[in-house]
């Protein structure tokens, strides 16, 4: 290749790296401010000012003044690790993600996935950061949007529409904050299935200690979660027509 042609290449890779925008660096905006003052001794605050998360993505996560928080609903397994509710180092992501399990606005994956992120950025050390995430993925708040399944032909079995009030058990149909239709879990914290998993796959995590991933973080739950509903299907599933007279 003739040199002209090597530098006029060489230019306009620079060019173009120089012209690319930097990747997002994850972190919170606005001070967190609660009231009244001292009120983390009665576990019932109220923001008194906006406070948001960008995350690695650029995405923002906000979370407006006048949101009533209890912090953190930490669980018992959770208090060894974390702390009480509104420990420095947890109560930021915790009201981010609480703000956002509650509304549905992103899917459940999104929500609990910036947890993850909102934690690192509030100086928690990887390893703990990803028995955490860990947790929110096993036994947090589940959501799934429901839209309406396409007609199949005739003569062939229907794949892209069920009942879901007949296939979900212990599933809660409600219309979102912004007006979409889901299906949702509640947590189960509190449940033998989330204890029995924590006692199965924590160690393995544990042991990885800092160098732990999201990546192994995530394959760990959809083995531990394999057939669950939830963990199966996407962020929308399609559904026949009449779960509810709304939706048609």
């Amino acid at each position: 290749m003739p040199p002209a042609r090597l530098l006029r290449i060489a230019f306009l890779a620079i060019v173009t790296a120089a012209a690319a925008p930097p990747p997002a660096v994850a972190g919170f905006e606005g001070k967190l401010v609660l009231e009244p003052p001292g009120c983390e001794a009665s576990g019932k605050c109220t923001l008194g000012a906006d406070f948001g998360f960008v995350d690695g993505s650029g995405t923002g996560w906000q979370a407006a003044k006048g949101l009533l928080t209890d912090g953190a609903s930490i669980p018992r397994w959770a208090q060894p690790i974390v702390g009480a509710p509104f420990t420095d180092a947890f109560v930021k992501a915790a009201i981010i993600h609480d703000h956002y399990c509650v509304r549905h606005v992103r899917t459940w994956r999104q929500t609990h996935k910036v947890f993850h992120e909102a934690l690192l950025a509030s100086g928690v050390p990887a390893g703990k950061a990803g028995i955490m995430y860990f947790a929110v993925l096993v036994g947090g708040p589940k959501w799934v949007e429901l839209v309406k399944g396409k007609p199949c032909p005739v003569g062939m079995g229907c794949v892209n529409q069920f009942d879901v009030t007949a296939s979900v058990t212990a599933g809660q149909i409600a219309f979102g904050s912004d007006g979409r239709l889901f299906m949702s879990r509640a947590d189960i914290y509190d449940t033998a299935k989330f204890e029995n998993t924590l006692r199965e796959k924590l160690p393995a995590l544990e042991k990885k200690g800092d160098t732990l991933t999201v990546e192994e973080v995530e394959a760990a739950a959809q083995a531990a979660m394999t057939g669950d509903f939830y963990f199966v299907n996407g962020d929308q599933v399609g559904t026949t027509i009449g779960v509810t007279t709304d939706f048609e």
